[in-house]
């Protein structure tokens, strides 16, 4: 029988990354052995292998690491590295299991201030337009979350990417029907355009009750509708709550504004 495949996961002390790539990993149904050490950190090969009958050591197949995934501060003299190498166990960096795991979906970096119902903004526009996407994310005291769906998109937190990824790109570029699309913030209103200089224009909502976070929102509205997301899906699903400042959906939430169709100057875009 072949080895069940398992991870063993060295991560530094405290590194809120780690915990996400952990969440990605049982997303994925695939079994992780986490180890928060330091660099210099003396080997600790509990739950790695167990005792045989005559008390040596003895690696098991159906219960120990197949391979090991590392930050890069444990480079190829690490104690854990060393071990798994005279056990034989592939090794990859963090970042080159992402790139070899992401390289056909498409990666979509969010903030983490844009959220609707405690996920974020953009996985729910994409979600609801039936996209099915796969979202990465930290929810509360710290319990990070992921969901695989059936679609390429993945949304993932944008300052846990530049933890791993530094400013290196990652996955397929996004195909985005309208990318020179964009956003201009009047008085009471936010209007979204499809094309700057001309009149292709997809509706108008308004202002964002949350102030300060507001372009991060119509940040994540708009690559939604890049991705071909239609208007009538983002007036459909974008509800403010301007009474207790935050995101609300269904018929508790007051619909957006939005451009009678007849006021738009072509109306597929609508």
């Amino acid at each position: 029988m072949w080895p069940k495949r398992k991870i063993l996961l060295l991560t530094p002390y405290g590194a809120e990354e780690g915990l996400g790539f952990q969440a990605l990993l049982d997303a994925l149904k695939i079994e992780t052995i986490i180890r928060e050490v330091s660099a210099e950190e003396p080997l600790d090969l509990t739950g790695l292998t167990i005792s045989s009958v005559d008390g040596q050591e003895e690696d098991l197949s159906d219960c120990g690491p197949t391979e090991i995934v590392y930050w890069p501060e444990f480079d190829s003299q690490n104690n854990y590295r060393r071990w798994g190498e005279n056990q034989g166990l592939t090794q990859e960096s963090a970042a080159d299991f992402l790139h070899r795991l992401w390289d056909q979906d498409v990666v979509l970096p969010v903030s983490e201030g844009a959220q609707k119902e405690g996920r974020p903004l953009l996985w729910q526009v994409l979600a609801e337009a039936g996209y099915e996407p796969s979202v990465l994310w930290p929810g509360a005291d710290s319990h990070w979350q992921a969901e695989q769906g059936r679609g390429l998109h993945w949304v993932v937190p944008e300052t846990w990417l530049k933890k791993l990824f530094k400013d290196e790109s990652v996955g397929r570029k996004p195909n985005y029907r309208f990318p020179e699309a964009y956003w201009v913030i009047r008085d009471e209103f936010v209007d979204f355009y499809a094309e700057p200089g001309s009149f292709r224009y997809f509706g108008r909502l308004h202002r964002s009750p949350l102030g300060e976070g507001e372009e991060m929102i119509y940040h994540e509205i708009l690559q939604g509708l890049q991705l071909g997301v239609s208007w009538w899906e983002v007036k459909k699903n974008i509800r403010w709550n301007v009474d207790v400042d935050e995101w609300n959906r269904g018929t508790n939430g007051a619909e957006c504004s939005v451009e009678d169709s007849k006021h738009l100057e072509d109306r597929w875009f609508s």
